[in-house]
């Protein structure tokens, strides 16, 4: 009969080590593995975020537009009031 030591089989024992040393590296892998993904998680987070601000900055529409309006029509009354302008200065030079 094989020699057993404090009710633990040899061959268990060795099962044992064997299972334990590839349960120990998939558990420091996973441990690995979700330490990757928090550090993924805080760098999309920071890039969303980045983005967020640039499409705010870039694709607002409504203030491009409404100054956009604004600056068509000061140049449509500063092309009236040239043309006001150039006549006042034709009627005063006809009056020399």
């Amino acid at each position: 009969m094989p020699d057993i030591k404090e009710g633990v089989h040899q061959v268990e024992l060795s099962v044992f080590t064997l299972l334990s040393a590839d349960l120990d590296g998939i558990n420091r892998s996973v441990t690995e593995l979700r330490e990757s993904q928090t550090i993924l998680i805080l760098k999309l987070r920071k890039i969303r975020e980045y983005l967020k601000k640039e499409y705010e900055l870039l694709y607002e529409a409504d203030d491009l537009n409404e100054a956009n309006i604004k600056l068509t029509n000061l140049k449509k009354r500063i092309v009236s009031l040239d043309q006001r302008f150039k006549t006042i200065l034709q009627k005063t030079n006809s009056l020399d």
